[in-house]
């Protein structure tokens, strides 16, 4: 699978694909433990094979969600993997998590070799930052119902595989306000 998607990217010969796949590592990342602390230097990009993650920011002693990772995704904190700077969010596990990852020294070697990977980290630049820009919008523009019937929507299966409470703090919603909410939208399971 994550073969296909680089290649739906740009055409990759197999030789890339092989330097590329030849510096990858895979990783259990068992739920409740970290990909990424916040105050660490992201050191890696990951895709994950099977399992979620959380990205989240604390504040006054609460984790509060800003985006999330299944399968098919890639997981990385851009900023802080780009700039080796301190990270100020976390990456945790919500289920056990297999993720294919590659370190900032192999990505650096291999666009260094193979500059054409170069597009893979543009591309998905891209859509990290339209996914953060319109939950930026969504937060500020639509009601607690409307922003509630968006995830559900857009995204069931993390509806029905994140604990409520953490849903409730990536929509912007008080925990109880998200338990009535739930009883007024249904969904396709």
């Amino acid at each position: 699978m994550l073969i296909e998607k680089i290649k739906a990217i740009d055409h990759f010969s197999e030789e890339e694909i092989e330097f590329f796949t030849g510096l990858l590592t895979t990783q259990l990342i068992v739920k409740g433990d970290h990909f990424l602390r916040e105050g660490q230097i992201c050191r890696y990009l990951g895709y994950v094979q099977s399992g979620l993650l959380m990205y989240y920011r604390m504040h006054n002693g609460t984790e509060i969600p800003t985006d999330f990772a299944i399968e098919g995704e890639w997981a990385s904190y851009l900023d802080s993997f780009t700039n080796r700077t301190d990270s100020d969010l976390g990456i945790r596990a919500l289920e056990d998590t297999m993720i294919t990852m590659l370190s900032a020294s192999d990505f650096e070697q291999i666009c260094r070799v193979h500059p054409k990977f170069i597009k893979l980290k543009d591309y998905y630049t891209q859509l990290a930052f339209v996914s953060s820009s319109r939950h930026a919008a969504d937060l500020a523009m639509l009601d607690a119902g409307e922003r509630y019937h968006k995830f559900v929507s857009e995204k069931p299966e993390l509806n029905r595989r994140i604990p409520q409470y953490y849903i409730a703090a990536y929509l912007g919603i008080k925990p109880q306000s998200l338990s009535r909410l739930r009883k007024t939208v249904t969904f396709r399971s």
